[in-house]
């Protein structure tokens, strides 16, 4: 394993963490962490993955709107700020 430096304000969280019985060591404090940083980033990529694969499925199907002109924008966008309205009185 390499040594890692770490700028002394995050040595003083780790050293924080480790006295406060939140980890059992500074290195078990930095496992834990990175642990969570890849759980959290590939929960992110996950669901990226599946609002791709959404949107494909939506446009294979033909459920989307061509915007070709300022008329079509202002169109689309009234038409979402409408339902997020609706959304947001309904309590969702």
């Amino acid at each position: 394993m390499s040594v890692i430096q770490l700028p002394d304000e995050l040595q003083r969280v780790i050293e924080r963490q480790v006295a406060e019985g939140r980890a059992a060591n500074p290195a078990a404090f930095l496992e834990e962490a990175v642990r969570r940083l890849v759980d959290e980033t590939l929960s992110e990529e996950n669901e990226l993955l599946q609002a791709a694969e959404a949107g494909s499925a939506d446009i294979a199907a033909g459920r989307y709107v061509m915007v070709t002109a300022a008329e079509d924008e202002k169109r689309v966008h009234d038409g979402m700020m409408a339902r997020l309205r609706a959304r947001l009185s309904a309590g969702n």
